[in-house]
């Protein structure tokens, strides 16, 4: 009878593991003590932020004068789809000389949200079944014909 009881526990306490919530972090990690990312306009410049805050997460493609260092935060709970708790992104602008202009902060709250699109791009040629792959080339000869040769036998 112990024994039954042994792996009703067991059984239990590794259902309930799966009901911890994990989360992960993502991006740039504020470091022990800073309470955000910061920069004084005109005063730091782009080595004064690589020097505070290291390589930026991203870099505008289309102004190379703008940095973004995203952070994110998320949960996940046994096989469920991980949300994102908490998203911050900070965006140093730069002028021509290298010097912060502004400083912007985004958070989950002034983010949206975008679908991506689960569409498909057609192809031409016939889909194949499960067993058209798996038997589609039982029967067929080897394109040099029997053994490997170039032609019919004489």
């Amino acid at each position: 009878m112990k024994l039954v009881q042994f792996f009703a526990f067991a059984a239990a306490f590794i259902a309930l593991t799966g009901c911890v919530s994990n989360r992960s972090a993502h991006g740039y990690v504020l470091e022990r003590g800073e309470t955000g990312l910061s920069a004084l306009p005109g005063v730091d410049s782009k080595d004064s932020i690589l020097a505070k805050y290291g390589e930026p997460s991203l870099i505008g493609t289309f102004d190379r004068n703008a940095w973004y260092y995203v952070s994110a935060l998320d949960a996940s709970r046994a096989f469920f789809r991980p949300k994102t708790t908490a998203r911050t992104v900070v965006a140093f602008h730069f002028d021509d000389a290298g010097m912060v202009e502004k400083v912007d902060t985004i958070d989950l709250a002034d983010s949206v949200d975008v679908k991506i699109a689960s569409r498909t791009t057609p192809t031409r040629g016939k889909e194949l079944g499960f067993w058209e792959q798996l038997l589609g080339n039982v029967g067929q000869l080897p394109a040099g014909g029997l053994g490997g040769q170039g032609g019919p036998p004489n």
